[in-house]
């Protein structure tokens, strides 16, 4: 007897669960309007000056890095990187065709096609180039994502999860207002994007002050924005390197191979 309705109640637990209803996707409206707050109409070629602060966890290496960025969000651009005393570290330039660095205490360039090749000689785990990160800042996803989603969903905790089926971001999850935002990366790695906030400025931009990549083999990075502004005191001459004659060049090791 007591076996008998505990199978009752076994069938009657099973058909509950079966019938539980799915994760509502969100409205159309909702879904079209999120995607398009992460994708602002931006003037082409936007001049943005921009400083940061960066925290690095590692397995190389632990501290605290300034930058400052400045430039065309879509062409060319500067990024210095300082430690926290004062002492500079790297100067950057970075077109669509050619990043090139400079270290100053060593007095060595280095140049790649690739920016994220020659990015990662500073051991920062930070999946984008400059230009990438500058669109980041001034809450533009075009350059981070470039495609389109391929299936869109909601999530346990009321999120929109847009998913991608190429690239190197597998999923953004984002609240309804925003207030949220996390891209997955297909490698393993996620970026968390907290703080959000508005300004005139950049009218129709979702902005956000803190971003926090955490990689479980590469480690952690926090960037903090400390200032953006449209345009800057800043002249066109201000985006070149200007080396010393000296200067020793040194070729970028990918993988196996030189490049």
């Amino acid at each position: 007897m007591i076996h008998g309705a505990f199978s009752v109640i076994l069938t009657a637990f099973l058909f509950l669960v079966g019938c539980a209803p799915k994760i509502q996707l969100h409205s159309p409206e909702t879904v079209a309007h999120v995607w398009s707050a992460l994708h602002p109409q931006e003037r082409k070629d936007e001049r943005i000056t921009a400083h940061f602060s960066l925290q690095v966890e590692t397995k190389e290496r632990t501290g605290r890095l300034v930058g400052q960025l400045w430039g065309f969000s879509s062409s060319v651009l500067r990024l210095d990187l300082a430690s926290g005393t004062g002492a500079s570290v790297a100067m950057i330039r970075e077109t669509p065709e050619l990043w090139t660095a400079y270290i100053p205490s060593e007095n060595k360039a280095y140049r790649h096609a690739n920016a994220q090749v020659g990015l990662a000689l500073f051991q920062i785990p930070v999946p984008f180039n400059s230009k990438q990160i500058s669109n980041l800042i001034i809450g533009n996803l075009d350059a981070v994502l470039g495609q389109t989603y391929t299936s869109v969903h909601g999530t346990r905790d009321g999120r929109i999860r847009f998913n991608f089926a190429a690239g190197d971001i597998s999923a953004v999850e984002a609240s309804e207002d925003l207030e949220s935002l996390v891209l997955h990366g297909q490698k393993g790695w996620t970026l968390v994007c907290e703080k959000p906030y508005e300004s005139q400025a950049f009218a129709g931009h979702r902005l956000f002050e803190k971003f926090t990549f955490s990689s479980p083999e590469e480690g952690k990075a926090v960037l903090r924005v400390k200032s953006l502004e449209p345009g800057g005191e800043w002249q066109f001459s201000d985006l070149d390197l200007n080396l010393p004659h000296d200067v020793q060049w040194m070729r970028i090791i990918s993988g196996p191979h030189y490049n």
